[in-house]
């Protein structure tokens, strides 16, 4: 997730190129299924997440980025912790834990997507939201129309039984082309849709690449993932008064070298600690489209929103044949401060590989502030 983009709600300056900026963000759902969708069989309502954005400046080209997620048993999490070295738009370096060069709804993160829920399709591996430790560097070149990132990272399946306890790293990159507008998003992040804050139409390419990155200790294979994706957004009318259109795409290719990986979390506390097992060799898609309607209903408008998607596993690595999950969203949001203050209603028909296929409403809000 791309904290930055969020207004901060406490900036305190402290001399020239000098200050700290404070902000926090919120996400809670409620969600109905149906009958044998859910272990319990039951709705469930929850704060799904809960972040602290903290950010500071020191130098005219140093910076600094701290942020926390509440964890689900309780416990906080460093979500961002980076040493920005930012000396020129087209080059510069960021240390620590940081979002790799990935496909868009990883650098969306949840408050920047189009709808609520995050893609199933969307499955680079990360130590916590997409995350990993390491040297980023990335850049923005032809009046800001082009952006880059390139790292190096600790990499995956780091861990007593895995395929890669300390051997090797990760490198990932994404490079991405603005044939209309720039984004509005700052450094390599990325939104899915904008609001009608500019036109745009974006293509990007993404990669990883990991010896030994996925299986375990007995049985490595390789790691090596990629994906095109695309958005497009447009102004319908003179300053969107037609409403704003919205179009995006992506194709992924994740392959483990005719390995099984092991189960998420493996030697966690849980399956979401750590960036430990839980690749799957496969292809996907992701297709949506939405429509923000020009005029206003009460305190903001709605976008109505169809999403399709579909994960197929690799031929006879997870059983017979080539087992598909796929997903089907369909639903508005009420977007009364772009992503800062958003609610979205969903209908969502899920169908996992060899299992029944589930139907579910869900109601969710963010806030960022």
């Amino acid at each position: 997730m791309a904290p930055e983009q969020s207004q901060a709600a406490m900036t305190v300056n402290f001399g020239k190129n000098q200050y700290f900026t404070f902000g926090v963000g919120v996400r809670a759902q409620y969600l109905t299924q149906d009958p044998g969708a859910t272990p319990s069989n039951s709705s469930a309502a929850s704060a799904s997440d809960l972040r602290i954005y903290m950010g500071a400046q020191f130098h005219k080209y140093v910076k600094t980025t701290l942020n926390l997620e509440r964890l689900r048993d309780g416990n906080w999490n460093v979500l961002d912790g980076i040493l920005q070295v930012e000396p020129w738009k087209e080059f510069n370096v960021w240390f620590g834990r940081m979002l790799p060069g990935s496909d868009r709804s990883n650098l969306d993160g949840p408050y920047f997507l189009s709808t609520y829920a995050y893609p199933i399709v969307s499955q680079y591996p990360g130590a916590w939201s997409g995350r990993d430790d390491g040297v980023t560097v990335w850049g923005k070149t032809l009046k800001d129309r082009f952006r880059y990132t390139l790292g190096i990272y600790r990499g995956h399946n780091w861990v007593h039984g895995g395929s890669n306890y300390g051997e090797h790293p990760m490198f990932a990159g994404r490079m991405e082309y603005n044939f209309l507008d720039p984004e509005p998003s700052p450094a390599y992040y990325t939104a899915s849709t904008y609001y009608g804050k500019a036109d745009i139409l974006a293509i990007g390419l993404a990669g990883q690449y990991e010896v030994d990155g996925v299986g375990s200790a007995e049985q490595k294979g390789d790691y090596k993932a990629w994906n095109i994706d695309g958005l497009f957004g447009k102004k319908i009318g003179k300053n969107a008064e037609s409403g704003v259109y919205t179009l995006e795409g992506a194709y992924y290719q994740y392959y483990t070298d005719g390995v099984k990986d092991i189960a998420a979390g493996y030697g966690q506390r849980a399956p979401e600690y750590g960036n430990v097992g839980g690749v799957n060799n496969g292809t996907a898609f992701l297709a949506s489209t939405a429509y923000l309607i020009p005029y206003k209903l009460g305190w903001g408008r709605l976008q109505p929103l169809v999403r399709y998607q579909q994960f197929r596993f690799k031929r006879d690595l997870y059983g017979p044949g080539h087992p598909k999950t796929t997903q089907f969203d369909a639903g508005a949001n009420y977007v009364m401060d772009g992503h800062n203050l958003r609610f979205t209603f969903d209908y969502v028909r899920y169908h996992p590989a060899n299992t029944r296929t589930s139907n579910a409403f869900l109601l969710g809000m963010q806030f960022q502030y």
